[in-house]
């Protein structure tokens, strides 16, 4: 008879996006940011463009799997 007990295994920790990731995220938000400007010639177009970009990216870092 075999008396060993198996402990569970911790959770693996969450994976973080890699540099790949972020890089491609930043050079996204940076060209359609200035394709925004570039296209409208306005600065509130702009604005609301790299606001919502920023959200954006963000939401892919923190969905990330």
């Amino acid at each position: 008879m075999n008396n060993t007990v198996i402990a569970p295994q911790p959770p693996a920790p969450p994976q973080r996006p890699g540099a790949g990731t972020i890089l491609t995220l930043v050079n996204g938000v940076l060209a359609g940011v200035g394709g925004v400007f570039v296209g409208t010639r306005s600065v509130l177009v702009t604005i609301i463009a790299a606001a919502l970009a920023a959200a954006l990216a963000a939401m892919v870092l923190i969905l990330h799997k």
